[in-house]
């Protein structure tokens, strides 16, 4: 398997210029075409300066109150559990219960009320047709000149 300047790439900027640090599976195929290509040769150079000016680079340490802080996420979160859990556990849904136990009781109140009821309004304009008869029954009876279902 060939590899290509995309994929040399990318190997460059997961691992750096380093040969060693490579994916065993994929060095050979970075060498075979960093043999091949100018273009590779060029973007390893490129590579092994900025990995230089890293390392260059002193390492960073955090202070002494930052430590604390992160120290004391865990420590907080405990106290606020111990405190009842209402702060993580029951105030934040109260919001969406609400609101669910109000759409539940308004869907009541509508069904069981005269308030919407399209159906009736609509029942008194048109005529109301069985086919029952037509679909599950016998079916029309060819003689009658009305349409009446077969008896």
């Amino acid at each position: 398997m060939s590899m290509g300047m995309d994929e040399f790439r990318t190997l460059l900027d997961a691992w750096g210029a380093d040969a060693a640090r490579w994916p065993r599976e994929r060095q050979a195929d970075a060498e075979a075409l960093l043999a091949s290509s100018e273009e590779a040769r060029l973007l390893l150079a490129d590579e092994a300066a900025f990995d230089a000016l890293l390392a260059g680079m002193p390492e960073p340490t955090p202070g002494a109150a930052l430590v604390q802080d992160i120290l004391a996420i865990p420590r907080a979160a405990r106290q606020d559990r111990r405190a009842g859990g209402w702060r993580f556990g029951v105030l934040p849904a109260l919001p969406r219960f609400a609101g669910l136990t109000a759409a539940t009781l308004l869907g009541f109140y509508i069904g069981t009320t005269s308030l919407f009821q399209p159906a009736q309004s609509m029942a008194a304009d048109t005529e109301t047709v069985n086919i029952s008869d037509y679909v599950f029954g016998e079916g029309i009876d060819a003689g009658s000149a009305d349409g009446e279902a077969a008896e």
